[in-house]
């Protein structure tokens, strides 16, 4: 893959590439028989649930029309009005709404992956941004969960050969491997909500290891977060993970150099 990063287009274009209808699509992530907790099915949305999560898909429409694809700015930049502000941020309310509702959103973002109407960039304004895609990645930042304090803003960091990489979340998805994001989706059909969460944070955890830390400040960056979250996401699942996790999390509060393992270092 280049190491010029992976733009949403690229990504929607795998996602296309590997699944059927929207409506089969739909019914795949329906199926699923999704989970809160181990051996607890989580029931599917409500009428009246799903009627609201149908209600803020429709508010991630930002203009009229299809989507450009040219950068939607943020307010001020060139439009001050309060108009232009009010729609802006009634796109970013509603993502951050769809979000809320987790696993229960997925059979409409899914549906609507699709949809070319107009809405804003919620990666970067290299990205595209039409309400399908503002559903892939309110989709991908779900199933990702990546941690606050992981990784800085940036294509590329060193590595512990003292090369720059390519950061992994700029060179791939842990959908790719399974044809796009539809597909991992079914691929991942018995993993409850945490579970996919999880497994995102392995994939993502691996490469960075692969990469490894050019000094331990780099490690305490791109490597801890990932090991600590999946930790917390273990125990929320109900994993005895309770003594590891307080441990990393002293390595990580008081930045104890000396138990980074040392084949992570040059």
């Amino acid at each position: 893959m280049s190491k010029t990063g992976v733009t949403s287009w690229m990504l929607i274009a795998t996602l296309a590439a590997g699944m059927a209808s929207a409506q089969q699509a739909k019914q795949v992530v329906r199926q699923q028989a999704t989970q809160e907790a181990p051996g607890k099915a989580d029931p599917l949305a409500t009428k009246q649930q799903e009627a609201k999560i149908r209600a803020l898909v429709d508010q991630l429409v930002f203009a009229d029309g299809d989507a450009t694809n040219r950068p939607a700015l943020s307010p001020g930049i060139r439009d001050n009005s309060d108009e232009y502000r009010a729609r802006f941020e009634r796109c970013y309310k509603a993502f951050a709404e769809l979000m809320e509702y987790k696993e229960l959103a997925f059979p409409v973002l899914v549906e609507h992956l699709e949809d070319k109407r107009q809405s804003i960039n919620f990666r970067n304004h290299h990205t595209g941004n039409s309400v399908g895609d503002a559903c892939y990645w309110n989709l991908y930042f779900q199933l990702q969960n990546r941690p606050e304090d992981y990784s800085r803003y940036g294509l590329m960091r060193k590595g512990r050969d003292g090369e720059n990489h390519t950061q992994p979340y700029w060179e791939g998805t842990p959908f790719d491997e399974a044809g796009g994001l539809v597909k991992w989706l079914e691929a991942n059909s018995e993993l409850n909500y945490t579970e996919k969460q999880i497994k995102c944070l392995e994939w993502l955890l691996a490469k960075e290891k692969e990469i490894g830390a050019s000094d331990a400040e780099s490690y305490f960056i791109n490597i801890l977060p990932l090991e600590i979250q999946i930790l917390k996401r273990r125990l929320e699942n109900g994993e005895d993970v309770k003594a590891e996790l307080a441990r990393l999390e002293r390595v990580n509060d008081q930045k104890l150099a000396g138990e980074i393992p040392q084949e992570l270092l040059p």
